[in-house]
């Protein structure tokens, strides 16, 4: 390596990658936004009866796979109707949504994230939610880059043709590395479920916050830092190479 390449190593920028459903945003984007077309009558009645019962099942707990059952229903049910759904309809419901819970979010990964913008770190967030969704979010808190899933429009409604981001955000995030030329020494990287497991074993510092039991397991197998937001505390889980096992690291009040 010459002396060129190691000053152009040397001034490479860190960076830290969020996602935003249920890591940094204390629901889903989308899901509220889903809400809020059912209030306004623009999806038919049969979905958001399935919805409903399943979203139900997932808040009395009835079975572990609830929340996930819930999901595949509203996502794979709203997609569906996405030919047949408004695209005027839509932008005011995410406006709604925007206005009135873009503040309902995770203390730890909050701070987090203030912190490492105040260290000097390129922030990412890449997420399940629409664009539209994640641009204005993303720029609230400040992040330099985004991405979102994308819904293609019509003239008056959505074509049914989407490009997901809820999976393969390792991908996602290797090109927006590149695209930027960034350095994995010392980065970050929080998510709370399955489809961030791949951006989470990219970067030195990877966080499972509030997991779900998958990702738990990874995070327990991969010994990543563990944290749980409840009430007004969070829990820093880490492991403890001579004990063996996970300890309380830390406790924050919030």
């Amino acid at each position: 390596m010459t002396d060129s390449d190691t000053i152009k190593y040397m001034t490479k920028q860190k960076f830290a990658v969020f996602d935003i459903d249920g890591t940094l945003f204390r629901s889903g984007l989308y899901r509220e936004v889903f809400y809020e077309l059912y209030k306004m009558n623009a999806l038919p009645a049969n979905l958001g009866e399935e919805t409903t019962l399943k979203h139900r099942e997932w808040r009395h707990r009835v079975h572990g796979n609830a929340f996930e059952e819930f999901e595949e229903i509203m996502v794979g049910g709203l997609n569906d109707y996405l030919p047949k759904l408004r695209i005027s309809d839509y932008d005011t419901a995410a406006k709604r949504v925007l206005e009135k819970k873009a503040e309902n979010v995770y203390v730890y990964t909050r701070n987090l994230l203030c912190k490492l913008q105040k260290e000097g770190y390129m922030t990412i967030a890449i997420s399940g939610s629409q664009e539209e969704l994640v641009e204005p979010f993303a720029k609230r808190y400040g992040f330099d880059a985004w991405v979102g899933q994308t819904w293609e429009r019509g003239d008056e409604y959505f074509t049914g043709n989407v490009i997901k981001t809820h999976t393969g955000k390792d991908k996602i995030l290797t090109r927006l590395i590149e695209q930027h030329d960034l350095t994995i020494e010392d980065s970050y990287a929080v998510g709370d479920s399955n489809g961030d497991i791949g951006m989470l074993q990219m970067v030195a510092h990877p966080v499972a916050f509030n997991p779900t039991y998958e990702l738990l397991e990874k995070a327990l197998a991969n010994e990543w830092k563990i944290v749980i937001e409840r009430k007004n505390a969070s829990f820093e889980l880490e492991k403890e190479p001579k004990l063996g096992h996970y300890i309380l690291a830390q406790a924050n009040h919030q």
